[in-house]
């Protein structure tokens, strides 16, 4: 009888109500922790929950290849975002891996309370938990830090999780990585990402759990990429070995129930049935071999991660692959005969068997010492060369894949992960654990391995070609011995199924045909006799409730989150609801925040160094809260340099001055004769007017600048700095202006636009010039022999003073005056554009020192 992997799922289900449906039953004489009773059976066929039907000493793993997005949902891929990169990443569960554990299995006989039963009985591993980050999560290391993608959020097991800290030693290649979520604060520790062995480096909420993990990661300068996380929780019982009673869970049986990471995951076994159940059609995985126009075949199909590839499998004249490039599955003779050029596909797979983890890239290129690839699922990904050696390390999936790189860059690849380059032919391995070899000669033989089948009879072969002429075709021929024989269908159909299980369906309509295989993997399975169900679920609130014995109260410190309670123990880490990471609250009942470190806000916060100068060592100074050594000071050179204290005076406070680098008192410098004003005494409005010295009270700042009365103060500045007249006042205390020039020539301006014309008409209508009852400023140097006018608020808003040969005509409109190129004379020649001085504001403070020379 034909064994179908993942046909042997029975369904995928969702078991709403279940609580109604069957009894429930407590098989437990003593109060333990997280006691569960089943309550229910399958009704529905879709959900988070997949049964399994398994024979007396059958194992999981022999009928579960892997469970991925396609059976539960909460397996569902998704993209981890950083703060340089983002990276897709994909997640599996797996029942058992050879040599490391078997998992699983059905059992009839006494078990540990010495009754004669059947049992679901796990001897060494419970399951293989496997996140693979597609491109890679990359992250610079920064003081053994891996701070890019710290506080981001990742969908697994059906709950959300926070990556909350990420820690990195390159030398000895430890890596330690913390989440938040499922049960609390999870810990996963590698003691050298660089090697293939896994490590008894598991916490939750800070509790060691029997479990193992195996991070893969690679280096790059001061980057660091991670490639996947594979966990696997070890059977451990609370007692004697781990056994699973009919209507109960695995979970209540551990001894490190936490383990499983997810409250929402648990393997669950209902007891013996008698039911055939029988599927009305054929379900499963489909493979499509389509012709791309009449000179191409890809052949579409998902490999054991559930990645879809289209295989580029054949083109005109007669040549593997697509699009002009070849498709290389068979690897070089040797590391030093590269036979994988530029822009060639080619195919990988981790092991020739049910498992092997296969996939399809394009040799994108070759620079700065890295080689990249395109895989055809979709990710990017890179590796490093050994610039001595040429010598690389692919990581995809589940292989490890050396290669070389020689003449032209072309590279030999050990595509089958036997660690040679030897001559071996890689195969793709489908969604069920068939797999395709590939030729010689075009012919594509799908073989189904002999352990896929209850009674043993060899491996099942059958095979179609690919042929070419004008164009190119297949043909599938028929009959194969014993496993197939085609028969015509409609629709130009002709369709077989093997003795497997797997449907051919020929398409010969077309002069270019095209062929559907459908391989179990998705639907029911006829199995005869007694069988016991295993429910894998991601879904464990809906399948079980409490039995009667009651749950621990909750306890703050014991490391298990008992509602109310939030995170535990106390000072573990966590995040919040909104994934911010912090610590748990000393009553367990919240996760306090922990601020980010903010460098400049004077506070020291890891991993900060410094604030200030102050806070490093002799001869170092505080660059970005890092303490570096400090250059030589060189007083003058506008960089404060410790021990300097100022370049300038605009560098010390009020009332002081730089000298030599240092802050020194500064005192006014208003002992000159004749008239000056400065910035202190009279408030905001008016400054202090001093002659010859001596202050003789306030006097207003327009006017005085009208009358050409200059600043003096501790810092001299050119004249014509703005910030002496019209900035604040911080600025005006030191400034000081040397003496007017005696003569300054106006300039010709640029004259009005068409619209400031029309504008000027325009008021002239409603505002006419006022009378002249202007009479000339002091100190206002327009005896020019020619026009000029001076911005003087005596003629009303919007009209100005116009001056000929020195002497005033009149109040004239500013737009009028600007359009018949009238120049600004004043007291303090500014280096402005003529534009400024003819249109800006209306603001005394802006016209004022306007004079264009």
């Amino acid at each position: 009888m034909a064994r179908h992997v993942p046909i042997s799922i029975l369904a995928i289900v969702a078991v709403f109500g279940i609580a109604t449906l069957l009894f429930s039953v407590s098989m437990i004489q003593e109060p333990v922790p997280l006691a569960v009773t089943y309550v229910g059976r399958a009704v529905e066929t879709q959900g988070n929950t997949v049964i399994v039907n398994l024979d007396v000493g059958e194992f999981i793993g022999s009928e579960v290849e892997a469970l991925t997005e396609q059976q539960l949902a909460g397996l569902k891929s998704g993209t981890v975002h950083g703060q340089a990169s983002s990276t897709r990443y994909t997640q599996v569960l797996r029942f058992e891996e050879a040599g490391v554990f078997n998992g699983g299995r059905v059992v009839f006989g006494r078990d540990e309370q010495s009754r004669v039963t059947d049992f679901l009985e796990f001897q060494d591993g419970v399951f293989k938990f496997d996140v693979e980050f597609g491109s890679g999560l990359e992250s610079l290391v920064e003081d053994n830090r891996l701070p890019d993608f710290e506080d981001e959020n990742i969908f697994l097991l059906g709950e959300t999780f926070s990556i909350v800290e990420a820690r990195v030693d390159t030398g000895s290649n430890r890596i330690t990585l913390r989440l938040f979520g499922g049960y609390g604060s999870i810990e996963f520790v590698d003691n050298n990402y660089e090697d293939d062995n896994y490590n008894e480096g598991v916490k939750v909420n800070g509790q060691h759990v029997d479990a193992r993990v195996k991070i893969r990661a690679a280096e790059s300068g001061d980057r660091l990429t991670i490639f996947s996380i594979q966990y696997i929780l070890n059977a451990n019982a609370m007692s004697g070995d781990l056994q699973v009673i009919p209507l109960h869970c695995t979970r209540e049986f551990l001894q490190y129930p936490l383990g499983l990471l997810s409250p929402s995951f648990d393997i669950c076994y209902k007891g013996m049935s008698g039911q055939t159940p029988s599927p009305t059609t054929i379900s499963g995985n489909e493979v499509l071999v389509n012709p791309s126009g009449d000179d191409e075949y890809v052949m579409i199909a998902k490999n054991t991660r559930g990645q879809l590839y289209r295989i580029p499998l054949a083109q005109l004249p007669g040549m593997y692959g697509i699009k002009g490039r070849d498709f290389i599955f068979v690897e070089a003779g040797a590391l030093g005969a590269p036979n994988i050029p530029l822009d060639t596909y080619f195919l990988v797979n981790s092991k020739n068997d049910v498992f092997g983890s296969s996939h399809v890239l394009r040799y994108d290129r070759f620079e700065g010492n890295v080689a990249y690839f395109e895989d055809l699922a979709g990710d990017v990904r890179s590796a490093s060369v050994d610039p001595t050696t040429m010598q690389g390390r692919l990581l995809v999936g589940d292989g490890q894949y050396i290669f070389q790189v020689g003449a032209g860059n072309a590279i030999a690849m050990d595509q089958t992960n036997d660690g040679a380059v030897n001559g071996g032919e890689a195969r793709f391995v489908f969604q069920g654990g068939s797999r395709a070899d590939f030729g010689p000669g075009f012919t594509v033989s799908i073989i189904t391995p002999e352990r896929l089948f209850d009674e043993p009879a060899g491996d099942e072969v059958t095979t179609f070609t690919i042929l070419f002429g004008g164009n190119v075709d297949l043909n599938v021929p028929s009959p194969q011995g014993t496993v197939f024989e085609l028969h015509s269908s409609s629709g130009g159909h002709r369709q077989g199924l093997t003795r497997y299980g797997i449907l051919f369906d020929w398409d010969t309509e077309s002069d270019a045909d095209s062929l559907r295989i459908v391989m179990p993997g998705g639907g029911g399975v006829v199995k005869s006799g007694t069988f016991g169900q295993v429910f894998i679920t991601l879904e464990r609130q809906k399948l079980v409730k409490p039995t009667q014995v009651p749950a621990p109260p909750a306890k703050c410190g014991d490391s298990i989150i008992t509602k109310p309670e939030f995170c535990d123990p106390p000072g573990s880490v966590c995040s919040t609801q909104l994934f911010e990471r912090g610590a748990c609250s000393a009553d367990c009942a919240r996760c306090v925040v922990t601020p980010k470190a903010a460098c400049g806000n004077n506070l020291i916060e890891p991993p900060e160094q410094c604030e200030k100068n102050v806070d490093c060592g002799p001869g170092m100074m505080c660059n970005i809260c890092k303490c570096v050594a400090a250059p030589p000071a060189v007083c003058g050179n506008g960089v404060i340099e410790p021990p300097e204290v100022c370049e300038r005076n605009a560098d010390c406070g009020a009332g002081k001055a730089c000298a030599g680098c240092n802050c020194v008192a500064a005192s006014p410098n208003c002992a000159v004769q004749g008239k000056c004003r400065i910035w202190a005494g009279c408030g905001s409005g008016g400054d202090t007017l001093m002659v010859d010295g001596v202050a003789q009270g306030c006097v207003d700042p327009y006017k005085a600048a009208g009358e050409g009365i200059d600043y003096c103060g501790a810092m001299p500045l050119a004249r014509n700095s703005q910030a002496c007249n019209y900035m604040d006042s911080q600025t005006r205390q030191s400034c000081v202006c040397p003496g007017r020039p005696e003569r300054q020539y106006p300039a010709p301006v640029e004259k009005a636009s068409l619209w400031q014309r029309f504008v000027g008409w325009l008021r002239s209508f409603i505002w006419p010039a006022p009378e002249q009852q202007y009479a000339a400023g002091t100190g206002v140097n327009c005896k020019n022999a020619l026009p000029c006018r001076f911005w003087d608020d005596r003629c009303g808003r919007g009209f100005e003073p116009l001056y000929v040969d020195g002497v005033f005509k009149e109040c004239i409109d500013a737009y009028q005056g600007a359009s018949r190129g009238i120049p600004y004379c004043a007291h303090k020649p500014m280096g402005l554009e003529s534009a400024y001085c003819n249109y800006m504001s209306n603001d005394l403070r802006e016209k004022l020192p306007c004079v264009c020379v």
